[in-house]
Order: C-alpha cells, then structure tokens, then sequence
C-alpha cells in the first residue's frame, strides 16, 4: 500500500519548470532514495510531498491523507520530516524538541545516548555545533516513526549533511529497522550508505533502479502518554519575545503620549482612545514568535503539524492588559470593562497581523514582501470599539 503518493505533480520553482507531471509512490516496509546532482530537483520532491511547495497541477498524499494539490486544498497527518535546513529554533532545549516532535512522553535520554547527545538534553540548541544541531534535526525526523506502531511516512532531505561517520552509518541501520517495521522512507542522499539502503534508487532525471538492502529489525520505543505542545509559550517565558516586542512598543506609545497630553484633560472619546491606544501598538508589532520561527526555517517545520504558527495567545493578553491597565490608571479612570476591551483588542490585532506575516514566509524573499502595508487598516476595529465604548 503506498503511504507516500504523488500524482502527476507539476512544480514551478521560480522560472524552471523541476517536476512535470511527476509522480511516485513509496510503499509500506520500503525505503525509495533519491539520488542525483545538486539542484535536479531532489529537495523539491521531499517538500512537496510534505506539502511546503505549491503545484500547478497534481497531488500528494500521506497515509491516506490529502496533504496539497494544486487547487490549493491542504491537509495534515503525522509523519516525520528532516529538511536540508535544520528548522529548530536556536532557543529550544534538546530533550524538548524531539519530544515535541514525538508527540508523547517518553525516555529521550536512552534515544539521545545511543546518538551521542545525552550530554546535551538541558542545553539549548543554539550552543550545539553543527554537527550536533544536524543529529537532532535527523531525530525529530525520525522519532514519529521510531514511537509508532502503524506504519506512517518519514520524508528525509539529505539527513547525512553535516554528520560524522559513524551517525551516517546509524541513520542507514535506522532506515532498514524503521523499514522493518512496515514505515515508508522517501529520503535524498548523495552518501552511498544511505543509497545502499534503499529498495528503490531514483537517479535524477528520473532513471529508476532497484536495490538490495539487508534486512532490519524494528523495536519500537515505548511511549508514554501524549506531549502537550506548548512551544510558543515555553519560548516566549524564556526569551521574554513577548515583552521585548510588544509590551516595550505599547510602553513607548504611552509614554510619547503622556509626553505629548495631559490625561487628567481627556475625556469622552479622546480619553478611551487614549487608554487603548498602547494594546493597538503592541497588538500591530504582530507574533512574537515569528522572528524566533525564521531561524533556520522553524516555520516551515512546524507548518506541516499545524496551520497555526507556535503562538503565545495568552501571554499577550496578560500584557495588553497590564498596558490597559496601566494607561487606565494613569487617568485616574480604572474600567474594567475598557481593560477587557484592550486585551482582545491588541491579541486579536497581533494575531491577524501574525498571519498576514505567516501567509508570505513560503515565498522566496518573504521580508520583500510589503505586507505591513496592509496593517494600517487595523485603525479602524480600533475606532469602532473606541466609538462603541465612549457612547
């Protein structure tokens, strides 16, 4: 049964045509390697079948699940996948990433001491070396696959990059046992280890040829119960992106006003403007998160789990409060209700402009992209709730 299937899929990279009406189908127990030169088109397979690229025409499902098609449906499922980039954020802590990529508890210190990074498990990922940062890149990809009983798909774009010799000959034991246990492996190499595992060998431009490979033995890792995600928040506490970002911009709104008027002379419509007008600022700096999301392409990892980026909703809502409050204090006007209105008002604000940023970062150059252009028509939910709350 193919648990990786792409039909007949066209892809457009720039101004080059790489697939054409391409199609693949990697099935249960098998493990299907792509082999050829630089740029023929290797990593744009693995991509798309992990939904990341747009196509003109086709589709690509995952153990039965439509995961793109050209008319721009999406959908996700559960499987593993290790990108040429890294996509792990410098600030996350190694026992919790692939935790997080597990999806469940269980013993991660047994799995990083078989790779060396036992050592490693409370540090963050930014003080690893490369090396390092690539073996638990090639962990997140794998461990799905490593705690599932049922076969699922694991999509790995040359994992071999950057390790040292006895990982790279780990990773082609792994591939045969997790082969083994009845996962499909779509992976691209140009490492002959990696290739000598493989069933199937797709040299680029798609001459195909078979393999013989030793059998593995899979033995799944016991799993504990399911892992509650909460990336953005764990971040957000330790690196304070949060207040860095938006609290500190909402402060500066503050303070240039009471600079510029007195509150004790406001009044009516004014004086409600002026008490939610640093949530709005704060609101308008957009995620926290999506800064800290463009290291290494996080983003595009974290987009194959969720349609939504790793937020911290509620964090912004306690600061835009304590902004609102804080602006309501100082006019000796303390509302409890205008205090409400300016915590929804600024975390409903950061999140559309969260998404706004979210929606250009699969394009080539997405800070090319003027979308904060479009933020200024955000004045006007401001001025609706402030002419609703100083009727």
């Amino acid at each position: 049964m193919g648990i990786i299937k792409l039909s007949k899929v066209t892809v457009r990279r720039g101004r080059s045509q790489v697939l054409d009406n391409w199609s693949i189908s990697v099935d249960s127990g098998e493990v299907v390697c792509l082999s050829g030169a630089n740029g023929c088109g290797k990593s744009t397979v693995i991509e798309t079948a992990a939904g990341l690229i747009p196509m003109e025409k086709g589709s690509c499902e995952v153990s039965g699940q439509l995961i793109r098609d050209s008319q721009g449906r999406r959908g996700r499922t559960n499987f593993g996948l290790c990108l040429q980039d890294d996509c792990i954020m410098g600030d996350e802590l190694v026992g919790e990433r692939v935790l997080d990529a597990a999806g469940y508890h269980f013993d991660v210190s047994s799995l990083l001491a078989d790779w060396g990074l036992d050592h490693r498990i409370h540090d963050r990922v930014a003080m690893l070396s490369g090396g390092q940062r690539r073996r638990v890149a090639l962990l997140c990809g794998l461990i799905p696959a490593m705690i599932s009983s049922e076969p699922i798909a694991v999509l790995l774009d040359e994992p071999d990059s950057g390790l040292d010799d006895d990982s790279v000959e780990r990773l082609a034991a792994t591939l045969r046992n997790l082969a083994a246990g009845g996962h499909a492996i779509l992976v691209s190499s140009h490492d002959s280890r990696i290739v000598s595992s493989a069933d199937r060998i797709i040299e680029f431009p798609f001459n195909e040829k078979k393999g013989g490979p030793a059998t593995g033995k899979f033995n799944s890792i016991e799993r504990g119960t399911i892992r509650k995600l909460s990336v953005g928040n764990r971040l957000n506490l330790r690196t304070m992106a949060g207040f860095a970002n938006n609290g500190i911009a909402g402060l500066l709104t503050l303070g240039a006003m009471l600079a510029l008027l007195d509150p004790t002379q406001l009044e009516g419509r004014t004086l409600t403007a002026f008490i939610l007008a640093p949530a709005l600022t704060a609101g308008l700096c957009g995620n926290p998160m999506h800064r800290l999301s463009l290291e290494n392409r996080a983003y595009a990892w974290w987009n194959t789990k969720s349609a939504f980026p790793p937020h911290a909703l509620l964090h912004s809502l306690v600061i835009c409060s304590i902004i609102t409050a804080l602006a309501s204090s100082i006019t000796g006007e303390f509302d409890l209700k205008l205090i409400f209105a300016g915590a929804i008002l600024g975390t409903t604000t950061e999140v559309i402009v969260g998404l706004l940023s979210h929606a250009t970062l699969r394009l080539s150059r997405p800070n090319a992209v003027m979308i904060r252009l479009l933020t200024p028509i955000l004045l006007l939910p401001w001025a609706l709730v402030v002419d609703k709350l100083s009727a």
